[in-house]
């Protein structure tokens, strides 16, 4: 199995030239998680189905199959954000969820840190789930949080990001439920829609092929 995980990521090598600056995001919220997701739908839902795992499993793999990054940032979001510039497997590994989806946080954080205008190439890596939101229950502060984070995407594709949206719809009966103006499907689209390439995760054994071919659309995207 090691072997032919290996095998995998080596196919899935990203080079570039001269310098390459990787950034993922991380939404380590309560919507990832299993027990949230069971009181969503009023039923169980095993923690080895929920989107936190297949998380996990995508940004390792990205983590091991891009070692030619001059830099590497892991940023996780859920209500407040935390910034790794040296990577803990382990303290990915224990991530367990809670809080609200602040994208918005993150995203705000890479600009605040110019990353976007680094020499070289950048590539931005979004792994989550459902829309952002605040957690307050409040229909324009969840849209404002929403627009937030497109605004900060379009800005950053303007300067030559080249960003891949990894949403992971693991229950497909939530993928249409709104949250402020979209739902996850719409706001998937919205994204697309900004030029940023898109690739669904939609179970642990799919997240091979999506995100080969969500790293080949998004090298084909025009910077």
């Amino acid at each position: 199995r090691g072997r032919r995980m290996d095998a995998v990521i080596g196919r899935m090598r990203v080079r570039s030239t001269p310098v390459l600056h990787l950034a993922i995001l991380f939404d380590n919220s309560d919507c990832m998680t299993a027990w949230a997701r069971s009181e969503m739908l009023e039923q169980e839902i095993r923690p080895d189905s929920a989107p936190l795992i297949a998380a996990k499993i995508a940004a390792i793999a990205l983590l091991e199959g891009i070692r030619d990054a001059e830099t590497r940032l892991f940023i996780t979001f859920g209500s407040d954000i935390e910034v790794q510039r040296e990577i803990d497997h382990n303290r990915l590994l224990a991530a367990d969820g809670s809080g609200c989806c602040r994208l918005d946080l993150a995203l705000a954080e890479l600009l605040r840190m110019r990353w976007d205008i680094r020499s070289g190439e950048r590539h931005l890596f979004i792994l989550t789930s459902m829309p952002p939101d605040t957690g307050t229950g409040v229909l324009l502060d969840d849209i404002g949080i929403q627009e937030a984070s497109l605004v900060y995407m379009r800005r950053m594709v303007r300067q030559g990001v080249r960003i891949l949206y990894l949403p992971i719809f693991t229950q497909m009966d939530l993928v249409d439920m709104r949250v402020g103006a979209y739902t996850s499907r719409s706001f998937a689209q919205r994204i697309h829609e900004l030029g940023i390439a898109v690739s669904l995760i939609g179970r642990t054994d799919t997240f091979v092929p999506a995100l080969r071919f969500g790293i080949k659309q998004m090298l084909q995207h025009r910077v």
